[in-house]
This record gives structure tokens, C-alpha cells and sequence, in this order.
């Protein structure tokens, strides 16, 4: 592929570091299935993902890597722990920023007629202090699960996760943070954050490759299984009882991209989240102040505590139409609802959704320079 400026981070980063290639490269040549046998080549691949689970731990201010369990993606963690969680006759609250990997199956279990389970929505885009007023307002008798994203996949802004916590902690009500858009790029110390469970994505900000995520369990309790099969534990055992991670990783784990994952995760570490995350909000500050100039340009969304992606529209274009011609001009974005759609709702962005340009700390300024440009003669 020429050169060309990635604004798709949000989706997943591509300019992944050579060490995370070579992580993964090295164990397909030489890391068999981890917990199935007892020699070099299987114990070998066990002690580089539970070291996978240190890195995870170390990023998130953490001390139980055994409660670290990886999975395909954050869709998969957060259906692991939204369906593991819930119980029958009991009340859901979400935010509307949130991503469909949570109001979809948020809305099958209240879909399901046997488990008589309902949620209701707080509104995201208010000002913190009526952010927290609405939250609270949607707690009922039989609230017993919230959950909420630590950033928005389509506007960025970062909600008041801890706050929130707080709130659920008096209430009794058990918490799940989707932290895709957020780890990696904003700080989180989970012993601060508060959450009981942190389903994070590996595959954007941690630089990992794609099929990668997980989830942090800071509970004791342990969520219903979502599918059940074979973890080299008490194979005798019919059921996947037992401590974490075996009850909750079925099948083959992705030796490769947990490996590559835990590449990523160093990579990012040793050059530190406070400033990569500085370094995000400077870029974009530019991207916001360059649009916010420009005739014809309307953004959705800015928030002060953000991550670098920005939504908006170009004039009567259409999003499709915008994302097609920056393309041709070689620079990636993304349009439409961006499996939000709730959110796109609240920001009225219109019947085509919106562009979004999601940004990394490896984009420079003179590509946002270039691409205000191409902005500019819409």
C-alpha cells in the first residue's frame, strides 16, 4: 500500500510495532498449545501468557494476573461478563454512548421473556454533575448491573467512570467498564477506578493484533460460563468449574496474539500512558481548532477530557460521500454510526451519521495539516 494517513485508530491501529510482528511470528515458530502437555515447547507458551497477564496487571494498576482471561475481542469480554453477570428479574442502567457490543446484548437478555430483565439510559453527552444526577435517577429497587464505556467510540468523550463507581459501590450494584477506546490511551488505575470488571480491546491503543482482548475480574464473584469446552484443567470435570482464568478461557488461546498483545503493552509502557495521553490531546486540540475554522464544518461531541477522535460533518456532503474522497487523497477515516447508534441519536449528526478522525500518538502534525486542507476545499 503507498503512503497514506491513518485516521482509524478508534477502529484499530495498523502502524503496529516491530516487536509486536516479532512477538507473534516467534511464537507460531516456536510455542506450542499452552496447558495441554507437559513438555518444553507447552510450558513455555503458558509462561508467556500468564506474563501476557502481568503486563495487562502492570498497565492497569493491578495485582492478580491469575484474574486477567483473554478472549477474541472487548465484544466478546464484555457479552462474558454482561450475560455472566446479570441475573433474572433484575434492572440494567447503560449510558447512550455506548457501543453495540453492550446495547446488544444488554437488549437480548431484555428481549428474553424467561429472565424478565430491563434496562434503562442515562444520558452521556450532559455535563458530569447532570451526568451523575441522570445515573442515579435510573436506579431502581432491582438495579443490579450498570454498564458504562470509559470513552466514546465516536465522539471521545471520556465519562466519569470512578464517580460512577462510587455511586454503584452504596447502591450495591455490580459494575462493567468498556475500556476498547481507552486503554492504552487515557490513564486507568483500576484500585482507583473503582469497576468490577475492565473488558479492554488489544487490538487499538494496546497495539496488538486484531482478534485480541480480555477482561480484569476485581471481584471474587465469578460470572455464568459463556461456552464451555476444553482449558487443560480437571478434564474429567464436565463442567468449567474451578478458579480464574481456566473457568472463563474455553478452547485454544490465541498463543500468537497474546504474545504480540504483551509486546504492545510493554511498547506502550516504556514510553508512558500520562504521555502518550498528552501527547493525544495535543494532536487532537489541533484537529479540533483547525475544523472548528474551516466554513461548512460542523463537530459533534468535543468534550474537554476526550481521547484524540473527533466527529463531524462537511457541509450537505454526505459522511460516506467525505470518507470516499479523503480516500482517494490516500487518508483513512471512518463514516456513518460507527456501531453506535444511540450515541449519533443524542448528537444528531442526521440520517448519514458522521466522519470520525481517531488519531494516535504516532500521527504527526503535519498530517493534520494535510488533512484540514483536503477539509478545506470540501
Amino acid at each position: 500500500m503507498n503512503k497514506y494517513i491513518y485516521f482509524d485508530n478508534a477502529a484499530t491501529t495498523i502502524n503496529k510495532p516491530e516487536c509486536v510482528i516479532n512477538s507473534a511470528v516467534f511464537a507460531m515458530r516456536n510455542l506450542a498449545n499452552p496447558g495441554r502437555s507437559g513438555h518444553d515447547l507447552s510450558l513455555n507458551a503458558a509462561s508467556e501468557i500468564y506474563d501476557c497477564r502481568k503486563e495487562v496487571c502492570r498497565l492497569f494498576g493491578y495485582d492478580k494476573p491469575e484474574n486477567v482471561i483473554f478472549t477474541y475481542n472487548a465484544t466478546y469480554a464484555l457479552n462474558i461478563a454482561i450475560k455472566g453477570f446479570a441475573k433474572n428479574n433484575s434492572h440494567i442502567i447503560i449510558s447512550n454512548y455506548e457501543h453495540n457490543s453492550v446495547i446488544r446484548p444488554v437488549h437480548a437478555l431484555a428481549s428474553d421473556e424467561t429472565k424478565n430483565i430491563s434496562y434503562s439510559v442515562f444520558d452521556a453527552s450532559l455535563d458530569e454533575s447532570e451526568l451523575l444526577y441522570d445515573f442515579t435517577s435510573k436506579i431502581r429497587a432491582n438495579t443490579e448491573l450498570a454498564v458504562i464505556t470509559l470513552a466514546s467510540n465516536v465522539c471521545g468523550k471520556i465519562l466519569p467512570v470512578a464517580k460512577i463507581a462510587e455511586i454503584c459501590k452504596k447502591k450495591g450494584i455490580f459494575l462493567i467498564c468498556d475500556a476498547a477506546q481507552g486503554a492504552g490511551c487515557v490513564p486507568v488505575n483500576l484500585k482507583s477506578l473503582g469497576v468490577d470488571v475492565l473488558c479492554f480491546a488489544g487490538h487499538k491503543s494496546l497495539y496488538g493484533p486484531q482478534g485480541m482482548g480480555g477482561a480484569v475480574f476485581c471481584t471474587s464473584r465469578k460470572p455464568k460460563t459463556l461456552i464451555e469446552g476444553g482449558n487443560g484443567a480437571n478434564s474429567a470435570n464436565p463442567t468449567m468449574s474451578g478458579p480464574l482464568p481456566e473457568c472463563l478461557e474455553a478452547g485454544t488461546l490465541n498463543t500468537p496474539g497474546i504474545c504480540a498483545l504483551k509486546a504492545g503493552i510493554k511498547y506502550i509502557s516504556k514510553i508512558g500512558i500520562e504521555e502518550i495521553y498528552e501527547r493525544n490531546l495535543e494532536l487532537i486540540d489541533m484537529l479540533t481548532e483547525n475544523l472548528a475554522s474551516i466554513k461548512g464544518v460542523k463537530l459533534y461531541g468535543v468534550s474537554a477530557k476526550r481521547t484524540p477522535t473527533l466527529l463531524f460533518n462537511v457541509k450537505d456532503l454526505s459522511s460516506e460521500a467525505v470518507a470516499s474522497i479523503l480516500n482517494d487523497k490516500g487518508i483513512c477515516v471512518r463514516s456513518g454510526f460507527h456501531c453506535a447508534p444511540k450515541a449519533h441519536m443524542q448528537l444528531k449528526t442526521g440520517e448519514n451519521g458522521a466522519v470520525r478522525a481517531s488519531l494516535s500518538f504516532t500521527n504527526t502534525k503535519k498530517e493534520i495539516d494535510t488533512f484540514s486542507y483536503y477539509i478545506s476545499r470540501l
